[in-house]
């Protein structure tokens, strides 16, 4: 019986590992107010540092982790959104949290899965980014600085092809 609970909890274990869909997405600026982009090596996808969070790191463990594979520091780390994305048809809901944080640094060095980086205004970032959501959830932090943000979009299979699409508008937090 012992040994049927001790596989059963590290079957557990693992199968929770599997499900964690948070993801930090790191809007980094250097001196500049300019912002860190990077592109995934052989695609075409260009987006901001961000990491899924696990059970082995805390958040500020992972964003040091992260930004030390770039060879950099950060501070003045705030966390500015949570915005949910829902794949239906794969029966998935995972959540972005958006955090902005500072450098002094230029980057060093690149972690091995990345082509390039480049830093640029959050303006032209949505000409470099080319997953639409990310550029919703940049460019609305971007316009509303002050405050926390919320709101889901939603991939929809249209045409063969999952197409996101905002199902809860962008929102402020209010405490009552």
């Amino acid at each position: 019986m012992l040994l049927f609970v001790f596989v059963f909890a590290s079957f557990s274990a693992k199968a929770q590992e599997k499900k964690i869909t948070t993801f930090h997405r790191m809007l980094i600026l250097n001196e500049k107010d300019e912002m860190l982009v990077v592109k995934i090596k052989d695609k075409k996808v260009w987006v901001t540092p961000g990491l899924y969070q696990n059970t082995k790191q805390s958040i500020k463990q992972g964003i040091d982790s992260i930004a030390s594979t770039y060879g950099m520091k950060v501070f003045d780390i705030e966390l500015k959104a949570i915005y949910g994305v829902k794949n239906p048809s794969k029966k998935y809901y995972s959540t972005r949290n958006i955090f902005v944080m500072k450098t002094k640094s230029i980057h060093s060095k690149l972690p091995v899965i990345l082509d390039k980086a480049e830093w640029i205004s959050i303006e032209e970032s949505e000409k470099f980014i080319n997953i639409p959501y990310v550029n919703w959830f940049i460019q609305d932090v971007f316009k509303n600085p002050n405050v926390t943000r919320f709101g889901t979009v939603e991939k929809q299979l249209i045409e063969g092809k999952l197409t996101p699409k905002i199902v809860e508008e962008f929102y402020n937090f209010k405490k009552e």
